[in-house]
């Protein structure tokens, strides 16, 4: 930047400052995009300016929790499927073994085995699903009540396993379906609640959080950012004001009296 003439001894020195002194303002709002570069530019905008970047900073951080929170949705929806895909895998089992008249008995303990697999996968999982309820925060307390769901969906299925109540050896296919479809039931709701709490808890935030962030971002801009149309449009003047005022003060500085008598 120029310097300013420091000499104000003479009325045109202090014109010839006073628009040197714009041009540079100007020229440095250019440069760094901003209206308001320092607190004397605007100190009530400066502090308007300020609280909007504390609510902007404070709307980003809720933005990232959310978003860390819909993460772990889907990692309990993930386990979820798996409970879901598993249970139609040993409803698939049980309407198979219910003909036992067709099934030799080596066909029905060789059935008996995977159900004790997927038995003991699906209370695996249902730990695993509870255990991820915790890095989610379910509407009305949902939390507690989704995990005895889970908790009561796998006491069903364990009931299937070797040595429960509802073995294939038992002859009980009618209560082991209906344990089964018990627990079928039951995960999928468990899919079905975590699917709302996302889509309509979390997205539904995260969408509004997204529109106050526009909105805040544009209201900070209005406040700081320079309006380039509007500088560009100082600039030429304050240049023309400079040059015109360094003349005028060549002139003083050649013939003062002259020049001061004719502005009399």
């Amino acid at each position: 930047m120029i310097s300013p003439v420091t000499d104000n001894s003479k009325p045109f020195q202090a014109l010839y400052n006073k628009n040197l002194n714009t041009l540079n303002d100007v020229m440095k709002r250019l440069a760094s995009g901003r209206r308001i570069n320092s607190g004397k530019d605007d100190p009530a905008g400066l502090i308007a300016a300020t609280q909007l970047e504390a609510a902007i900073a404070s709307l980003e951080a809720e933005s990232r929790a959310i978003q860390r929170t819909n993460a772990n949705a889907n990692i309990a929806d993930g386990h979820l499927s798996q409970l879901s895909e598993m249970s139609a895998d040993l409803q698939g089992l049980i309407v198979a073994s219910a003909n036992t008249a067709g099934m030799s008995d080596a066909e029905i303990a060789a059935n008996q085995m995977e159900i004790d697999a997927l038995s003991s996968s699906i209370q695996r999982f249902a730990q695993d699903a509870i255990s991820s309820l915790d890095r989610i925060s379910l509407p009305d307390d949902g939390n507690e009540a989704l995990a005895t769901q889970l908790r009561d969906a796998a006491v069903a299925v364990a009931s299937l396993a070797s040595g429960g109540a509802n073995e294939l050896s038992s002859g009980n296919a009618e209560a082991a379906q209906a344990a089964v479809d018990q627990a079928a039931t039951a995960f999928a709701e468990a899919r079905g609640t975590i699917g709302a709490y996302q889509k309509y808890d979390l997205e539904t935030r995260q969408n509004s959080l997204a529109i106050e962030h526009e909105n805040l971002l544009a209201a900070h801009s209005q406040i700081v950012d320079a309006d380039y149309a509007q500088e560009t449009s100082n600039l030429a003047r304050a240049k023309v004001l400079t040059a015109a005022s360094a003349m005028v003060l060549r002139i003083a500085n050649n013939n003062a009296e002259r020049t001061l008598d004719l502005l009399v």
